[in-house]
């Protein structure tokens, strides 16, 4: 639930000589609070007006410091580029790339061309090759994207980056398919080829008819699909679906779910027990603050998503705010990189029955590595306007090196900068800079006659390989 944070009826209000006194005071007692981000709802409607203020997050045009943020984030795709191949290194100086990186570097890129950090025509040339890519790469067992790719041979590879065949991974195939939808909604003269890309694949095996979503390991040279489905990452990812005309009733529902409550705050995480998952119910803010980017943060009905996620977004964002003002620890918890053992951490607001966790990803507790993580504080920051979020980038804004890009975050533990640099976390700091610019990245265009749907009005090509069926 959404924490009572103002109150929702005022009697006084309702006497027309004390109207405008009243609706003074609400603003006068939203201004006082940190908390501007949470929504706020008012019988009046000028209240609500000023509630809707609070609810847009950051607007206008970037300051001189902030356009030198932007092009701080862009030295990462220049120095990670693989002018062999055009794509751009999932880590620095690593040389692979997975379905997620790529749409984070097609972000970064359109945020880039919008912020005016590349021209017109790098930001053809560097498309061009993205699409090269995307439209011939090999797909696993023939079906769908492998996990991961050399950035350089283009092959698919192995956890070790090493030729073979993992798989594929439902959420990173997700994240794609949003980014091709606001690609192809911003700049329609690309359409065609983003609707090819996804033409090539087949989804019989990763989304069925009620909307699970399935990811696949190779087991003796055949998938094995196993049920993928993070609460935050599998509403976000079910919209990726959705954008396309996919059904994804059963993912964009939030059951079965549990509720702990935080600081007065009830947060939800998956009601599955992890122990039989085999894997962590991690609740941290990048799910929420992407699809905030991307769609907007308020219940709009296109988005097809259960109401709660909206509750949960909200409830993400209050919880680490109230952290920071009752235990003086700046928090903004996201899942980051390091350069040494276990790599990969997940850093969470609740996890595998513990508060404010940092685990590996076999569930090895790892609290020297509790970060603030600069992509989360960036997110937070563009779509939460309030005095957290500014305190937030204080401490954040200067993690940068202004030859190379932006580092992961800053320990919780000793203030030490985490100094690896990442695709996901330039691209975040480009993507929460563009909705600064422009609001949120998704747009909508008229689509009936585009190349994707005139494919799905042919039955007989979609069926054979489960696309949805449009009618005539």
């Amino acid at each position: 639930m959404k924490p009572a944070l103002y109150p929702t009826t005022l009697p006084f209000l309702t006497l027309p000589w004390l109207r405008c006194i009243g609706i003074t005071i609400v603003a006068a007692l939203m201004l006082a609070c940190s908390s501007c981000g949470v929504a706020v709802r008012a019988v009046d409607e000028g209240a609500e007006k000023v509630g809707a203020a609070f609810q847009e997050g950051r607007r206008g045009r970037l300051t001189e410091e902030e356009v030198i943020w932007a092009k701080t984030a862009w030295k990462y795709f220049e120095n990670n580029y693989n002018p062999q191949s055009g794509l751009v290194n999932i880590k620095d100086g690593y040389q692979l790339v997975t379905m997620e990186s790529t749409a984070d570097y097609i972000v970064a890129l359109m945020a880039a061309r919008e912020l005016e950090v590349v021209s017109k025509h790098e930001f053809d040339s560097r498309l061009s090759l993205i699409f090269g890519f995307l439209n011939t790469m090999p797909l696993a067992f023939d079906e769908l994207p492998n996990v991961n790719y050399n950035a350089i041979s283009l092959r698919p590879t192995d956890f070790a980056n090493n030729y073979g065949t993992i798989g594929w991974a439902a959420n990173h195939i997700g994240r794609l398919m949003n980014v091709l939808r606001l690609l192809r909604n911003r700049y329609p003269q690309y359409g065609e080829y983003a609707d090819r890309v996804v033409l090539r694949w087949a989804f019989c095996n990763v989304v069925d008819t009620q909307g699970n979503l399935y990811s696949a390991v190779n087991l003796n040279g055949k998938p094995e699909k196993y049920l993928d489905a993070k609460h935050g990452w599998k509403e976000y990812t079910a919209r990726g679906f959705k954008t396309w005309g996919f059904p994804t009733d059963a993912s964009t529902t939030l059951d079965p779910i549990e509720t702990i409550r935080m600081y007065d705050v009830d947060l939800f995480f998956d009601g599955k027990d992890e122990r039989e998952s085999g894997g962590n119910n991690a609740v941290n803010s990048m799910p929420y603050f992407l699809m905030a980017l991307e769609y907007g943060w308020e219940n709009i009905s296109y988005l097809s998503i259960d109401k709660r996620y909206y509750d949960q977004m909200q409830a993400v964002y209050e919880v680490q705010k109230r952290r920071h003002e009752r235990e003086d620890i700046f928090t903004a918890r996201a899942t980051h990189e390091v350069n040494t053992e276990p790599y990969t951490v997940y850093d969470a607001i609740f996890s595998n029955g513990y508060k404010w966790t940092t685990i590996s990803s076999n569930g090895v507790f790892y609290p020297f590595l509790s970060a603030v993580s600069t992509k989360a504080a960036f997110a937070m920051w563009a779509v939460f306007k309030s005095d957290y979020t500014d305190q937030l980038m204080l401490v954040t804004s200067l993690l940068f090196d202004p030859a190379r890009g932006w580092y992961e975050g800053r320990l919780e533990k000793t203030g030490d900068a985490v100094r690896t640099l990442t695709c996901a976390t330039n691209s975040a700091v480009l993507e929460a800079l563009l909705f600064k610019k422009t609001g949120r990245l998704y747009s909508k265009a008229r689509e009936e006659n585009d190349l994707y749907n005139i494919y799905l009005r042919d039955e007989f090509k979609v069926i054979s390989r489960c696309f949805p069926v449009k009618p005539k």
